[in-house]
């Protein structure tokens, strides 16, 4: 496991990623804001019960 440091670096580059990745999807579909999170809701939703 990643100490502290490199896991709050990991988090921020994930967070990052998705970020460019949402604002990808918004350019390419012209979806809304609360489209996309209603969408990253819905992800969340599938991990949890994955988890």
């Amino acid at each position: 496991m990643a100490n502290p440091n490199q896991k709050t670096i990991l988090i921020e580059r994930a967070y990052e990623r998705i970020k460019e990745i949402c604002n990808k999807f918004q350019e390419d579909s012209g979806a809304s804001d609360v489209e996309v999170k209603t969408l990253l809701r819905e992800l969340s939703r599938v991990w949890e019960k994955d988890n």
